[in-house]
């Protein structure tokens, strides 16, 4: 089977961490949006120039642009058999351009507010590969990853900046949850407990 997978859930949720498992469980890439961006800017691609215009300015890129990014990473022979996509599509317009891949699974990993605020003060993520680690788990910031990136505390994930990405999860990423969930393609998963058992 093609598993064409959507791992969709508010900051913290640990999606990072069970995109890492089920690649590895079925032998598929995972990316996120971010990464693949940041990938582009840095291969020197026509499309890559583009991208750094907009996030060196401190936009978001386009929706549109976003897509032909996607869209050029699903191409890659490695998909053939799937892939798992972290947290995209966010709102109606990433929605609306990804219309040109249906989904077989939509993983909705859900943790309440209070949790995620929790858990992301904690979190450490490697700069080069983007890998989630735990100071729970004996982590430092400056630890090195196995990529050979460092173990950073990242600016975006302040309380503040935190509180105001979970609002607009629930304004923006909820409602295309409901759009998935009518196609019957949405499975939600408790994200309380261990890692093995939300695995």
């Amino acid at each position: 089977m093609v598993y064409k997978i959507l791992l969709v859930g508010p900051q913290g949720s640990g999606k990072g961490t069970q995109a890492e498992l089920l690649s590895e469980k079925f032998d598929i890439p995972k990316f996120a949006m971010g990464q693949l961006l940041r990938n582009e800017t840095s291969s020197g691609s026509e499309l890559g120039k583009k991208a750094a215009e907009y996030m060196n300015k401190g936009f978001l890129v386009t929706d549109e642009m976003a897509a032909e990014v996607l869209k050029k990473r699903l191409s890659q022979p490695d998909t053939k058999n799937g892939y798992i996509l972290d947290g995209y599509p966010r709102n109606e317009g990433q929605y609306n351009v990804f219309l040109f891949e249906k989904p077989t699974h939509v993983i909705v990993i859900e943790v309440s507010r209070e949790e995620s605020l929790k858990r992301l003060a904690t979190r450490l993520t490697c700069s080069e590969c983007g890998k989630i680690f735990s100071m729970n788990n004996g982590n430092k910031i400056g630890d090195s990853c196995a990529c050979g990136g460092e173990m950073v505390q990242r600016d975006d994930e302040t309380v503040e900046a935190v509180s105001r990405r979970l609002d607009i999860y629930s304004n923006d990423t909820e409602p295309i949850i409901k759009k998935y969930e009518e196609q019957g393609l949405v499975y939600r998963i408790d994200g309380l407990g261990s890692i093995e058992e939300i695995q």
